[in-house]
């Protein structure tokens, strides 16, 4: 249903981004986005930008943009002075009628494709040799849990989005993030939370030894003699609230809290009969 007649890499040049920014558009195009020009800015004035990849077609005898509508709306708000060194790729198709525009449009950017958070942190992930066999959704959330713990706990700057598996690049959180890795498994999916790893992270800075010890024995249900162990009752209460046996779902603050308040009692050596989700934040 579409054919492509040609395709060609070209400088980018002012004159480039008005003639696509003034084509017609395809009926299939999105709506604009302000938020999504925002962030094609923001990449170029971080000087992050790559070559642009822009299509149209040629239907019922006349050609329509079908991508980089956002992309020339961004560009065109620069005016002369573009971002110099760009290039643009254009390809250009011939479309057999209106399903085959939609059936174009759906090639560009497709969900399958698209680059997931877990593909961001892999990414980095995988420019540390020490953490190559971490399994990569452990990897990811164990760096989520130091970021939450930074920005919510000590209130520090942390930066945001994709920019936060940056991290990975801090040669101190190795040996925390392989602990991860060996701690959440098919058999702990209840651990496999931002602030459940945030409270393993600060432990595991606290008292890297007893820290072990006590996730250990909480992944492994807690202890099987004594119903009253801080770890037995902060796996159950984990187990709990994954598999939503709760009358209402913790809120985020109130993982860490149970987290640290069994912590807090293993360390002074007593018994819980009840998790207290209230105690610090």
């Amino acid at each position: 249903m579409f054919k492509l007649i040609s395709s060609q890499t070209v400088d980018l040049t002012t004159s480039k981004v008005q003639e696509f920014l003034n084509m017609e558009a395809s009926p299939t195009e999105r709506e604009l986005d302000p938020k999504r020009v925002k962030h094609l800015r923001e990449k170029a004035e971080a000087d992050h930008l790559v070559p642009f990849q822009w299509s149209c077609a040629k239907v019922d005898g006349k050609t329509v943009r079908m991508n980089g509508q956002h992309s020339s709306v961004m560009l065109a708000e620069y005016g002369d002075d573009l971002p110099s060194d760009l290039k643009v790729h254009i390809d250009l198709y011939d479309v057999d009628g209106l399903d085959g525009l939609a059936l174009l449009f759906r090639q560009f950017d497709d969900r399958k494709s698209s680059r997931s958070p877990l593909d961001v942190s892999g990414a980095y992930q995988g420019l540390e040799r020490s953490l190559k066999e971490v399994p990569r959704a452990s990897a990811q959330v164990a760096v989520q849990g130091v970021v939450w713990f930074r920005r919510t706990i000590e209130g520090a700057p942390v930066p945001t989005g994709d920019d936060i598996y940056d991290t990975f690049h801090q040669k101190g959180l190795h040996t925390f993030i392989q602990y991860a890795g060996s701690l959440i498994t098919s058999k702990t999916r209840e651990l496999k939370k931002i602030q459940v790893l945030s409270a393993v992270y600060t432990t595991f800075s606290a008292n890297e030894k007893v820290a072990t010890e006590f996730w250990n024995s909480v992944a492994k249900g807690g202890d099987e003699y004594s119903e009253e162990d801080p770890t037995t009752v902060l796996a159950k209460w984990l187990q709990d609230a994954f598999d939503k046996n709760m009358k209402k779902a913790p809120k985020p603050a109130e993982y860490y809290n149970a987290c640290v308040y069994a912590w807090n009692a293993y360390r002074e050596g007593k018994e819980l009969s009840k998790i207290n989700i209230k105690s610090l934040i």
